[in-house]
């Protein structure tokens, strides 16, 4: 019979390595390239404790809301935002939205959604949809 390994209470390396680029590849989303945050986040949502700073930008077939998600008072295990085009009735025309995986809290955390326009809205607007408070994983 061979002896089991005692536990160290240490993580191996492999294993760090590992949450390690699962983390950086929930962070960057599905392209593996790094969010692009612009310089100037002209626009704020503020929703309670939770805090949106962003920009919109517009590309041919599709306009993102890119910035920064922070709640200085709470950890949050995960949120999803919501993307808005309405008309100048106020009518939703157009709808996209995200998760933020990863946690966030009084440190920023970056996000981006996008929507396919319509070319009938007026604005944009950002909208916290839920948040689950806590430790990723909880």
């Amino acid at each position: 019979m061979t002896p089991r390994p005692r536990p160290t209470g240490r993580v191996p390396t492999w294993k760090i390595i590992g949450l390690a680029a699962l983390l950086l590849g929930a962070a960057t989303g599905a392209t593996g390239a790094p969010l692009a945050i612009p310089s100037d986040l002209p626009n704020r949502t503020d929703q309670g404790e939770f805090h949106f700073r962003w920009a919109l930008v517009r590309e041919p077939g599709v306009v993102r809301a890119v910035g920064l998600a922070e709640a200085p008072t709470r950890v949050v295990a995960w949120a999803r935002v919501a993307l808005f085009g309405v008309d100048r009735h106020g009518r939703v025309v157009s709808r996209g939205d995200t998760e933020i995986p990863g946690g966030f809290g009084r440190t920023a955390l970056p996000f981006e959604v996008s929507l396919h326009p319509t070319g009938r809205e007026d604005r944009f607007d950002l909208v916290l949809i839920q948040a689950h408070e806590g430790k990723p994983g909880d």
